[in-house]
C-alpha cells in the first residue's frame, strides 16, 4: 500500500482525536494544579509529518515508538509530571525547507501532535515573545519552534526556568540526529541533567545518532530505557 492511501485513514483517526482534546492558547484560563517535581519531561517534535507513514518528513521506523510515546505521556499526565513539548511550526522561506523540503507546516493536518503525546491541558507557547502565566498550573506546555533548535523560541528559557533550576529532564522523540541532539546539547550546555529514553526516539541519520549518543554520555547524559522512566517517577 501507498504512503498516500496509509496516512489518509490514520490521519483522519488523528485529526479526530486531536478535535476530542481541547487546547489552551495564551487566553486561556482552564487549569489544574499540579503537585511540585523535580522531574520534567521533553518531548522532541512527535509530529504526524515525522512519526506517521505518508508524512512529508517519515522517519522510517518512527511509528514503532508510538506505544512508547504513548505510556511515557500518560505516565505523566495521571503522576502530574509536567512535559515541555518542542513542536515545529515551520512557516514558508524558512531555511529548514531548503535542505528537507516543507514538512511540519503551521496549520497543515502534518504539523499537529499525535494524539498519544497530547495532554488535555495544555498551553501553546507561539514563536514569538509573549508574557508566560504560570506554566506549573498546566500539564503540558508546547513551544513550537522554526528551526531545530527550541531555544530559538524567545520563550524557551523562561519556560524552563518556571520549573526550576534542581531538575532531571527526562528526554524523548524525533530525530535522535537533529532536533533530539539539538534540545540535549541545548540543556546540558545550560548544566542541566538529561536522560534520554533510548527506546523512544527514532533517527534519520543513524549513523549521525551513534556519534551523538557517544558524545551526549562523554558529558554526562544518561540512556534509559520506557520501563526504568516509570519505576524511577513512581518512586520519586
Amino acid at each position: 500500500m501507498g504512503f498516500s492511501l496509509e496516512l489518509a485513514p490514520q490521519l483522519r483517526r488523528q485529526m479526530a482525536a486531536l478535535n476530542a482534546i481541547t487546547a489552551h492558547r495564551l487566553e486561556s484560563g482552564n487549569r489544574v494544579s499540579t503537585r511540585g517535581a523535580n522531574v520534567i519531561f521533553w518531548d522532541v517534535d512527535t509530529q504526524i509529518d515525522f512519526l506517521l507513514p505518508g508524512g512529508r518528513l517519515y522517519v522510517p521506523g518512527a511509528e514503532k515508538i508510538i506505544p512508547n510515546l504513548h505510556e511515557l505521556t500518560a505516565w505523566a499526565g495521571a503522576h502530574c509530571i509536567p512535559i515541555i513539548s518542542s513542536a515545529c511550526a515551520h512557516l514558508p522561506g524558512d531555511p529548514e525547507m531548503r535542505t528537507y523540503g516543507p514538512h511540519c507546516v503551521a496549520g497543515t493536518p502534518g504539523q499537529q501532535k499525535i494524539p498519544e503525546t497530547l495532554l488535555p491541558n495544555r498551553l501553546v507557547v507561539p514563536n514569538r515573545r509573549v508574557e508566560l502565566p504560570d506554566l506549573r498550573s498546566f500539564l503540558q506546555v508546547i513551544v513550537e519552534k522554526q528551526a531545530f533548535d527550541s531555544f530559538t523560541n524567545p520563550n524557551t528559557e523562561q519556560v524552563l526556568q518556571q520549573f526550576g533550576n534542581d531538575l532531571s529532564i527526562v528526554m524523548y522523540g524525533v530525530t535522535t540526529d537533529i532536533c533530539v541532539a539539538c534540545a540535549a546539547d541545548a540543556l546540558l550546555d545550560r548544566g542541566r541533567h538529561v536522560q534520554l529514553v533510548s527506546n523512544a526516539v527514532a533517527a534519520l541519520d543513524e549513523k549521525k545518532a551513534a556519534s551523538f549518543l557517544d558524545s551526549f554520555r562523554k558529558r554526562g547524559g544518561m540512556l534509559v530505557r520506557t520501563r526504568n522512566v516509570l519505576r524511577e517517577t513512581s518512586a520519586a
